[in-house]
């Protein structure tokens, strides 16, 4: 049996000019490539800045103490309205305070000596409670902490300058017996009164003077100078 020759494949059809153009030229894009942007690089947007942190509000400010003590007056004066005040918080301890002898007493420092004879009073203020109320209550007049510093002093001492060396109990004591004495010369020497024991012809034996208390010291408000 004779086997069929094989077909050769069909031969392409002839270039013509327009493959002959398209071979030469390439196909153009579409209308929408460069022309319309598309084709050119789009920047990156630079990235945003983070925005401050708010500040922090200002710390509040602290309540400014009030100071009950007077600059302008005498030492001693100012140390009496300064006991006046710890009396008025505990009578024990401001008594105590009355009992010992004012050394020096400057910008947030006091110092204090007791002689022997106060040596109760001394231990009232020594006291850990004592020492805490005596605090409390001069940093209460003077605005601010104060630094009470106590001593021994012997029991005669001389008159310190401006007036201290002597408590304020001293002071009193000394005060009431100027002032009896002052006033028994005064009932004796008195006109009527010397009539009317010329009259009755007696004497006088004794004089009692009758004192009301002392008034605390009622100082106005004026606030410390501050300090250099």
């Amino acid at each position: 049996m004779r086997k069929p020759e094989p077909v050769a494949p069909p031969e392409p059809p002839p270039l013509g000019d327009e493959d002959v153009d398209e071979r030469m030229f390439p196909e153009e894009g579409s209308a929408e490539g460069c022309a319309s942007g598309e084709c050119i690089p789009v920047a990156e947007a630079a990235p945003a800045e983070p925005e401050p942190p708010e500040p922090e509000p200002p710390p509040a400010m602290a309540p400014v103490a009030t100071s009950r003590d007077n600059p302008n007056r005498s030492l001693p004066e100012r140390w009496r309205a300064a006991v006046e005040t710890v009396k008025a918080a505990s009578v024990r301890h401001g008594t105590a305070l009355a009992n010992g002898r004012l050394q020096s007493m400057k910008a947030g420092e006091i110092v204090l000596g007791y002689p022997p004879s106060a040596a109760f009073h001394k231990a009232a203020v020594t006291a850990p409670a004592g020492k805490a109320a005596v605090d409390a209550a001069l940093a209460s007049h003077f605005g601010r902490a104060v630094k009470l510093t106590i001593m021994d002093v012997p029991q005669t001492q001389d008159v310190l300058p401006g007036g201290m060396g002597l408590s304020l109990s001293e002071q009193d004591t000394q005060s009431r017996a100027t002032h009896e004495k002052s006033t028994e010369g005064k009932v004796r020497s008195h006109a009527a009164v010397r009539s009317i024991l010329k009259m009755l012809g007696g004497e006088i034996e004794h004089i009692q003077v009758y004192e009301p208390e002392r008034p605390p010291a009622n100082l106005p408000d004026v606030p410390a100078a501050p300090d250099d």
